[in-house]
């Protein structure tokens, strides 16, 4: 039954599910064997090295000094089992993620999760790089999470406020697009799949709205919440939300988290961040 239940959250593309030292590829059914596990990770081992594009890759180890906000774990209401997930990041000379990608994992899709992270700027020889790190994020059952309460910082430097939204597609026609706010009122927005506007868009919001904005993070309690609700059905779209100022980040991953235990301030945060940004001129089919 186990087995059948954790088969119902796999993708059939480039997904790998880890279990001691055995990768197993969905969808053509084989067991790779412990050298290839090795060779998988003999990129992180060689530690800092360069390629041609001048992406320097960083020990995981050492990313974690850079990190800015937590990475993980993510809650499931799928059984009882421990899982990890690992996340490919290249990251840019500002420390925000610029492409991420699944290099191993049990959910479906944490890109977008993983497109949400920031870190401190890396550097060789004093100057900021871009970087490309591998980060493991743990999937627990939502049984064993600690309610903890993290007051909502208080922002110090508007100035530095970013607020971000992606809605993933699913195996329907889910409206597919991301958001970016920024404390000037400037709304980015990229339609990407079954949106009446696609590519991208620039938008305004008043200030006034971006407090109401922030307001509706706060009283979510965002920052006391989990890194990721994902509940053990498929063919849902993924939806993650975002938080940063003043050196401080926080992202959650909501795939029908609802059914996961996640508390519905988290769909208030969503449903705000479209509503105050007025993305239904872009995203409503004309």
């Amino acid at each position: 039954m186990q087995n059948r239940m954790r088969s119902l959250f796999f993708r059939p593309v480039h997904i790998l599910v880890m279990r001691e030292l055995s990768v197993l590829r969905v969808g053509l059914g084989s067991i790779f064997s412990i050298p290839i596990c090795f060779c998988f990770f003999l990129g992180s081992l060689l530690g800092f090295t360069q390629d041609s594009k001048s992406t320097v890759e960083i020990l995981e180890t050492e990313a974690a000094e850079h990190r800015i906000g937590d990475r993980g774990p993510i809650y499931t209401n799928l059984g009882n089992e421990h899982f990890t997930a690992k996340c490919e990041v290249t990251v840019g000379t500002d420390g925000k993620a610029v492409s991420a990608r699944m290099s191993a994992g049990f959910l479906g899709d944490l890109t977008p999760l993983c497109k949400t992270w920031q870190y401190k700027p890396f550097e060789q020889n004093g100057q900021p790089v871009a970087a490309k790190v591998r980060e493991s994020v743990t999937i627990l059952p939502i049984g064993e999470r600690l309610e903890t309460h993290v007051p909502f910082p208080e922002i110090h430097d508007w100035n530095s406020l970013r607020i971000t939204l992606s809605r993933g597609g699913c195996y329907g026609m889910c409206s597919t697009y991301e958001l970016e706010i920024h404390v000037d009122g400037t709304v980015s927005y990229y339609g990407q799949a079954f949106v009446g506007t696609t590519g991208k868009q620039k938008g305004k919001i008043s200030y006034a709205s971006l407090v109401k904005l922030v307001d509706t993070f706060r009283q979510a309690d965002y920052f006391s919440l989990a890194s990721g609700y994902a509940s053990g059905v498929t063919d849902s779209p993924t939806y993650v939300s975002s938080i940063s100022f003043d050196g401080r980040s926080k992202s959650i991953l909501d795939y029908v988290g609802r059914d996961a235990g996640m508390p519905p301030g988290v769909s208030d945060v969503e449903a705000a961040i479209d509503r105050l940004s007025g993305t239904s001129k872009w995203v409503g089919h004309k």
